[in-house]
Formats: structure tokens, sequence, C-alpha cells
């Protein structure tokens, strides 16, 4: 990337994160629709800055409410730096808004297991019994082969 390149999304990385500033202290989503605006005009220029990614996808998580956004860009992070158990846990969280337990409580495992020191353990600990509680209300979850079997045309006979 050239300097003229670095400095135009250096310049919009800032943007987004003084639109996010207003959007934290005035909780209109307007500024926050601006801050994501800004974030993706950074990855333009730099479309594997994490910084920029992460920042763009807790907006769309927790101020949007845009769950399968989120889970895009944090899924994004996650193909550049597997190690990011803060991702991890973040991430669970968008499948837990989106409804999706069974790929949050995978998420919230794989974060704890990656991250013994974190200081949101005790969060993501408190997210995962609470998920697993509901997991052990659901009927349990079909196999793969009964996924093929309902999704088979039955209308003709073999």
């Amino acid at each position: 990337m050239n300097a003229w390149a670095r400095f135009r999304a250096g310049l919009a990385y800032r943007q987004g994160k003084m639109y996010r500033f207003w959007g934290h202290r005035s909780v209109q989503r307007m500024f926050y629709e601006a801050a994501v605006a800004a974030f993706t005009r950074a990855l333009a220029f730099d479309p594997d800055w994490i910084d920029v990614i992460l920042d763009r996808g807790l907006i769309y998580w927790r101020e949007l409410g845009q769950s399968a956004r989120a889970i895009d860009d944090f899924s994004a992070i996650l193909r550049l730096d597997p190690s990011r158990g803060d991702v991890l846990f973040y991430r669970g969280m968008a499948y837990q808004a989106q409804g999706d337990y069974f790929a949050a409580a995978e998420d919230l495992r794989a974060a704890l297991a990656s991250s013994p020191q974190a200081i949101w353990r005790r969060n993501a600990y408190r997210q995962l019994t609470t998920i697993e509680s509901i997991l052990a209300d659901l009927p349990p979850r079909l196999t793969q082969q009964d996924d093929l079997l309902l999704s088979a045309d039955t209308s003709t006979p073999p």
C-alpha cells in the first residue's frame, strides 16, 4: 500500500472513531451508521486492517443489531488471526444475538480455551452457562443424515 492510500485509510479510520464516539455520547443511530461507512472506506484502502474490521463488527453487533454482518467481520478477523480469543467471544455473542446457540456455545468454548488470562473470561463463562442451559432444553440436534433425509424430494416415488 502506498503512502497516500495509507494516509486516506488512517483518516477514514479516525473519522469512524469520532463518529462512534458521538454515537456513544448521543445514542443516535446516524452516528453509528456514519462510523460504519467510514470504517468501510478505510477497509477499501486496507482490507486486512484488523482493528478497523473489529471496530466495524462491534458496531454492527452491539449498536446496530446487525448480527450477521458482525459475524462476517469477526470471521474475517479469525481468518487473518485465528488466535484472537476476544474475537471468538464477540462472534459467540453475535451468534447468540442471532439465535444460533450451537455456534455461540462452540465459539465461547473456544474463546475460553484460547485465552486463560483474558479479562472477559467471567462474562464468557456466564454466557456459556446460560446458553448451555438453553441448549439442554432444546430437542436433540438433527444429525447430518437426518438433514439430508428431510431435504430430499419425496414428491416422486423412487
